[in-house]
């Protein structure tokens, strides 16, 4: 009995040995592997944290176009590291307008599908990121020839040359398909020339700002990723305006009144998290991506998960902003706060900003709300966890929260904005089933076979 026990446990050990030496991940992909599904996800990291930093150095930028240069990263990333993606399947054609034919390697070389991203993304970022500064520019270069270095000690010059030259052909081809949107000189002009229909109860300047210039108006009308996202979700339901003290609007601006007449130090405190006028990485787009790097290294996920929830995070957000903004000039609904001044307090002012566009529906509760839809598709409906997102951020008392599923986190970031009058309460509804909705889309968008 002894000698069995003894036995068993030395091929459970020798099992688990091997289970783990097959499991581990290899580290950054340099040598000429035909698959890198198991690579170390570090370039996949790296690029994704750059376009974080170099889309909040632009000048122009916002959530709207920042999500729109994430995607064409993402997509680069994809597509430049497919061949060395076992079972992965390329999204031409399956994208809206993308029908363009990428270059493919040429079977009697070699390549090195690292650098072959590596390069094809530091052409799209470029073309991008152009308005970040030459500063950061210069980064974009760092970047890429960090990886071109760490290749040079272990491969032939060939293959890097090889690779090089595959990436930048494939960097080009994206870059061109990225200009089919319309959308590459939105930072330019955050404000085109808009009017709004002139009837009773659309968007009106709102205090406390009162800015008269819409926020990109025609957002709604660009190509998203995919067009069931635009063309396929609809609001469940509306938010009527109306006047009357027994209506649901006035309930609705009553309720977000009584709150903003009350602010606790606490509810100020915690709008302050998610406060983006305070920081960049409070927007919902960066909050979002840092928190999916974060759970990414937590978890020691590999290259090809990593990068497969880029992508779909990168596709979520950007499509998630063309349908709340879509939405939003669709019913061009004025905001709480200025329905307050009109039918309840002609001298309230909020003590925050927000975007100067229509209220219904909230692109906050639409993003969030798909984002966790994503990630607990990805780590579990009902894992917890602690956000450091914010941790770099002075301005805060706590920066660092704890929460119990991506669920409530998304809740409280979407109904945080009742504080600020920012939101109705059916706006923050009705954008969070959409959120649902447009996520679904992206879950089932096959990328393996």
């Amino acid at each position: 009995m002894t000698f069995i026990r003894t036995s068993l446990k030395g091929m459970i050990y020798l099992i688990a040995f091997f289970f783990m030496t097959s499991c581990q991940k290899e580290s950054t992909q340099i040598t000429n592997n035909p698959f890198i599904n198991n690579a170390d996800p570090t370039l996949v990291q790296d690029w994704t944290n750059l376009s974080i930093d170099l889309s909040n150095a632009c000048n122009g930028f916002n959530d709207l176009i920042s999500s729109r240069a994430h995607y064409y990263m993402a997509l680069t990333m994809y597509e430049a590291l497919l061949p060395g993606l076992k079972n992965y399947q390329t999204l031409q054609v399956r994208l809206a307008n993308f029908q363009t034919t990428l270059p493919v390697a040429d079977q009697s070389k070699n390549y090195n599908w690292m650098i072959v991203s590596n390069h094809a993304l530091a052409i799209v970022a470029t073309e991008l990121f152009k308005a970040s500064g030459t500063q950061n520019l210069d980064r974009i270069t760092q970047l890429r020839d960090k990886y071109v270095q760490i290749a040079s000690n272990e491969l032939d010059e060939e293959i890097i040359r090889n690779s090089k030259e595959l990436g930048n052909e494939i960097g080009w081809k994206i870059r061109d398909y990225s200009l089919l949107d319309g959308r590459s000189d939105a930072h330019l002009n955050n404000y085109p020339v808009f009017s709004l229909p002139s009837k009773e109860g659309c968007w009106i300047p709102t205090p406390p700002d009162y800015s008269a210039k819409l926020l990109l108006p025609y957002w709604g009308a660009t190509t998203p990723a995919l067009m069931e996202n635009v063309l396929g979700i609809l609001p469940s339901r509306l938010l009527l305006y109306n006047t009357s003290q027994t209506s649901i609007m006035f309930s609705e601006a009553v309720e977000v009144y009584n709150m903003t007449n009350n602010l606790s130090a606490a509810q100020r405190e915690n709008y302050e998290y998610w406060n983006q006028a305070k920081d960049h990485e409070a927007t919902a787009l960066n909050h979002n991506l840092l928190l999916m790097l974060q759970l990414c290294e937590d978890k020691d996920l590999r290259l090809d998960q990593t990068l497969e929830l880029y992508v779909r995070m990168a596709i979520t957000i950007y499509d998630g902003y063309i349908l709340s903004w879509k939405t939003k000039y669709t019913y061009n609904l004025l905001r709480p706060s200025s329905y307050i001044k009109q039918n309840i307090n002609r001298y309230f002012i909020p003590d925050y900003s927000c975007n100067p566009a229509p209220d219904f529906v909230s692109e906050n509760a639409l993003v969030y709300s798909a984002c966790s839809e994503l990630l607990g598709s990805y780590f579990g409906y009902r894992t917890s966890f602690m956000d450091y997102t914010q941790s770099s951020r002075s301005n805060l008392r706590e920066s660092k929260r704890y929460f119990e599923s991506f669920n409530i986190m998304a809740k409280e970031a979407a109904y945080v904005d009742l504080l600020s009058a920012a939101y109705f309460r059916t706006s923050i509804d009705i954008g969070f089933q959409m959120g649902f909705d447009l996520s679904q889309n992206v879950l089932n968008l096959k990328l393996q076979y």
